[in-house]
């Protein structure tokens, strides 16, 4: 039976070793948690609930990591809880000091060398805590939701990351996980991307850590076997978890008279946590909790 307070390091190095990855689900309100609890309750799943700067101040920080404390003590589950894209180091420390169990320090837009010293700083912060960091390199382009325009055009706009600066990177900041850019970006669009997976395998080869993917919202399925194949122990998905509950909510509404949020809501959760179930099987994670 998993730990009350689950130790981030093993449910990454299992999933490492047993060659699948943990689904990292983004969350901002009590419907989303819900959905996701749920999800890894009925497939017995290990997952990371994340919130993002904007979602946490949204559902309130203290809130957050009480919502999932409790979950995690109800069902006796490895339920992480993750900082995604912490851009400041206010935003860093007031995670860390609220019990979030890993930090995501996003400086991709600052110069390659300012990166590596404010990541260096974070991580000796977070590490002191006994908390894992996760960091990124390349800026992953897009945005969590539905776009017009064809993913090449998001893809462009970014540099994608390359084998030996991610090893200089990883070995000057001492970081337990990477982000990698391979051509994934945030959002849906009106194709799917095609991931760089032989980039992806020189990355793993070079480095000695767990790879992140962002974006796995918008990506197929075969390659997302491919690129948990050739390194990957983390995804994001945060756009599909969206779209699936604004449009069950807009059903709702659409198809109801009532004015009761609680009686409104139901059919979003359910339509969200089927896409949770979706990715747990996908990822290879099922009954990976017990």
């Amino acid at each position: 039976m998993p730990q009350l307070n689950p130790n981030a390091h093993q449910v990454l190095a299992k999933a490492k070793h047993q060659g699948y990855a943990i689904g990292a689900f983004n969350a901002a309100n009590l419907e989303t948690l819900k959905a996701i609890v749920n999800a890894a309750n009925q497939l017995r799943s290990p997952v990371i609930i994340e919130s993002s700067p904007n979602e946490t101040e949204y559902i309130g920080i203290d809130n957050m990591v009480d919502l999932v404390e409790n979950y995690r003590e109800r069902y006796k589950l490895p339920i992480l809880l993750n900082l995604d894209h912490g851009q400041t180091e206010e935003q860093v420390i007031d995670a860390i000091n609220a019990g979030y169990d890993l930090i995501h320090f996003d400086g991709s837009l600052l110069d390659y060398q300012e990166n590596v010293e404010k990541t260096s700083q974070i991580a000796k912060q977070a590490h002191s805590r006994n908390l894992l960091v996760e960091a990124e390199i390349n800026h992953i382009t897009g945005s969590s939701n539905f776009h017009e325009t064809k993913v090449e055009e998001a893809q462009q706009s970014g540099q994608y990351t390359d084998p030996d600066q991610a090893a200089d990177f990883v070995n000057r900041t001492n970081v337990d996980t990477l982000t990698v850019f391979i051509g994934n970006v945030h959002g849906v669009f009106q194709n799917s991307p095609l991931l760089d997976i032989e980039r992806l395998k020189g990355i793993n080869r070079k480095v000695d850590c767990w790879l992140s993917l962002h974006g796995g919202s918008g990506i197929a399925d075969e390659q997302i076997k491919a690129a948990i194949q050739s390194g990957i122990v983390k995804i994001n998905i945060n756009t599909d978890l969206r779209l699936a509950f604004k449009q069950a909510l807009l059903k709702s509404l659409q198809q109801s008279d009532e004015a009761a949020i609680y009686k409104l809501t139901p059919p979003a959760i359910e339509a969200m946590q089927k896409v949770v179930e979706a990715k747990i099987q996908l990822f290879g994670s099922v009954g990976k909790a017990d």
